[in-house]
């Protein structure tokens, strides 16, 4: 008897530290899924225009928050410091969404306690292994960060209620702070996250009573009293926590205390882009339009996400409620919201993949037999190939195949006529740049050798369509750019539409020769060179 104790510590120590392995080793898969050849994807058109603020943030010094169409300051102003590191790279562009979208891996460590063991690298491994958390950490856009610092502020707030501790209060705000000036959505995602805390609470104190059998309306407001009285917040800390999250926006609204009149705009930006969502339907999608692109493409994350949010109402912790609600409310908040674009996804695929890591850890507590050890391991194991195999297609092969025709139960999914597989617009490849696009940059860049003087400007960008054109022209200041043909073409380099080829070649005032390039689906770019140095 006297050796048992020894023995349960030693096994203690060999489960916290397999899990720990596991934890790290889901943390440098991340990493290389993020970053191995960051490069590969051609920007994407949204990439494009953010990289066009970003050089002239960098060049200039200069950034304006504008709210009619473009999201909030942090991407740039994060960037920034990637370009004095790196240079004017795709890695320096895509670095901090890249970096960020492991960050989120490793916060999971924070939740620790409460996510178990298994349930901890568990987690961690479907939030590495997603396609598309990997997809749109590859990307040059809000949405990494804006997942990022949402989970930040999670963590925080559920460590301060834990231990009362100031420095979880600051994180909380910093990360709240970040999430406003990110992405103007911040609104939704705020009034999701309270919702689930008040549904989590409402639900467990419910059952709770129930088991006592003292399910009575005057038990419940009591018990929810008791639970107000219980969570203690001073009122320095409070004070504290405000001030941070104003300073970090009025810090990134005003471009660093230059532009004051950017906190008007902030405050304006929240109705413009609840107005948009709602009027604006050039992204319109149905209903289950995020559904079905979770079924394609993340099928075993979603199922574990079901089966951990219906285990997690049943006998979950106050925190595996959270998350279930929050699962559940996010994913009907952007699913109600007519305007809907895959990238938004992120927010929905976070809080699925600690559900999915929750149910492990469930199975675990529920069943424990050294059996159910092997079958957890071998599902996982099952579950994390799958994610892999599937995250490596999105990402690596079919990065820029417009018409998403990768997915899981494809040949099931196209013989039933479901819609997720006969429409193209179901994936994370949305308006993505062809391939194509860095041929065109490459002969562009060839040409200009040719053609460089001080005396004139030699390439003319003569079309509407021209994003991301500019980065990879970046280096050349001998170009401009118009949304229509002159009455008559000079310049010894010209980029137009395909659809305009015979006005082209009207207001040429010289031999060209013409080669046709793709920049994206639907948009065909005609180059045209001299055929001769004047």
């Amino acid at each position: 008897m006297s050796q048992q104790p020894a023995e349960d510590d030693d096994l203690s120590t060999t489960k916290a530290t397999i899990s720990v392995l596991l934890f790290i080793a889901a943390i440098i898969v991340a990493l290389f899924l993020r970053f191995y050849l960051i490069g590969l994807k051609p920007l994407h058109h949204d990439e494009g225009v953010n990289s066009y603020f970003l050089l002239n943030l960098a060049h200039k010094g200069e950034y304006v928050y504008k709210p009619d169409n473009y999201h909030g300051p942090t991407l740039y102003y994060f960037a920034v410091l990637a370009l004095k590191l790196f240079g004017e790279t795709d890695l320096a562009l895509r670095f901090w969404p890249a970096v960020l979208g492991a960050a989120t891996v490793g916060m999971l460590w924070w939740f620790r306690r409460d996510l178990g063991w298994i349930g901890t690298p568990a987690a961690a491994w479907l939030l590495a292994l997603s396609p598309g958390l990997v997809y749109f950490s590859r990307d040059f856009i809000h949405e990494m960060l804006f997942g990022c610092f949402t989970l930040g502020m999670v963590a925080g707030a559920w460590r301060y209620l834990q231990e009362q501790r100031f420095k979880w209060l600051a994180v909380l705000a910093v990360s709240a702070g970040l999430l406003f000036a990110t992405k103007e959505t911040a609104f939704v995602t705020v009034v999701v996250l309270l919702l689930a805390v008040i549904s989590a609470a409402f639900w467990d104190t419910l059952l709770r009573l129930a088991r006592q059998g003292n399910l009575k309306p005057a038990s419940l407001v009591g018990a929810f009293k008791r639970d107000a009285r219980s969570f203690r917040l001073s009122r320095d800390h409070a004070l504290s926590a405000l001030m941070i999250f104003i300073f970090v926006n009025i810090l990134f609204y005003t471009s660093f205390f230059t532009h004051i009149s950017g906190i008007a705009d902030a405050i304006g930006a929240i109705g413009k882009w609840t107005s948009r969502g709602v009027t604006e339907h050039v992204h319109d999608k149905v209903f289950s339009y995020y559904l079905g692109i979770l079924v394609k493409l993340e099928l075993p994350l979603l199922l574990c996400a079901i089966a951990g949010v219906v285990i997690a109402i049943w006998r979950g912790s106050r925190l595996a409620r959270f998350f279930a609600a929050w699962t559940v409310g996010i994913t009907l908040a952007y699913s109600l919201i007519p305007y809907k674009t895959p990238w938004l996804v992120i927010s929905v695929l976070i809080p699925m993949a600690v559900v999915g890591g929750y149910l492990f850890q469930e199975c675990w507590s529920f069943w424990r037999h050294p059996a159910m050890a092997a079958i957890l391991g071998l599902v996982l194991i099952g579950v994390t190939a799958a994610c892999w195999r599937m995250s490596w297609i999105v990402n690596f092969e079919a990065y820029a195949d417009n018409s998403n025709s990768a997915g899981y139960l494809t040949r099931i999914g196209k013989r039933l006529g479901l819609e997720a597989y006969k429409s193209g617009l179901y994936g994370y490849v949305y308006a993505q740049s062809d391939p194509d696009l860095l041929n065109l940059a490459e002969a562009i860049n060839q040409a200009t050798g040719h053609f460089s003087t001080k005396n004139y400007t030699p390439i003319l960008v003569a079309t509407q369509d021209y994003w991301p054109l500019p980065w990879y022209l970046r280096g050349d200041e001998q170009v401009s750019y118009s949304n229509s043909l002159p009455d008559s073409v000079t310049q010894p380099i010209v980029v137009a539409s395909e659809k305009e080829r015979s006005e082209v070649e009207e207001r040429m005032s010289a031999n060209y020769r013409l080669s046709t390039f793709a920049l994206r689906p639907g948009v065909q770019l005609i180059l045209g060179v001299r055929e001769a140095n004047p």
